[in-house]
């Protein structure tokens, strides 16, 4: 079986540069702002991108790699706000106990 991946969503408000070319979004970077910090995270790789929505609201989802983590964001097209979180990689459950059941 595959792994499967959980995206642990953050708190954290971020920032987030986009370059909008020929109808399609990218995102480049992002920052990273909570506790009175701010920290610059570079986005190397789209791993893939999909929507989806909610109600009326279209939501753009994008999975990222910044060389070392890999991250969620995804934009609400309704009132442009971003929600985002790391996303980690865990075994699939089996059933047979262990530290995924």
């Amino acid at each position: 079986m595959a792994p499967l991946v959980e995206t642990k969503l953050s708190g954290d408000d971020i920032r987030v540069a986009l370059i909008i070319e020929r109808g399609k979004v990218r995102p480049v970077w992002f920052d990273r702002i909570g506790g009175g910090s701010r920290e610059r995270i570079v986005i190397r790789e789209i791993c893939y991108h999909w929507t989806h929505r909610e109600g009326s609201v279209t939501f753009l989802n994008f999975a990222v790699w910044d060389g070392s983590n890999s991250y969620r964001l995804s934009l609400n097209t309704g009132d442009f706000s971003w929600e985002w979180g790391t996303a980690e990689e865990r075994p699939p459950r089996t059933g047979r106990g262990g530290a995924c059941t």
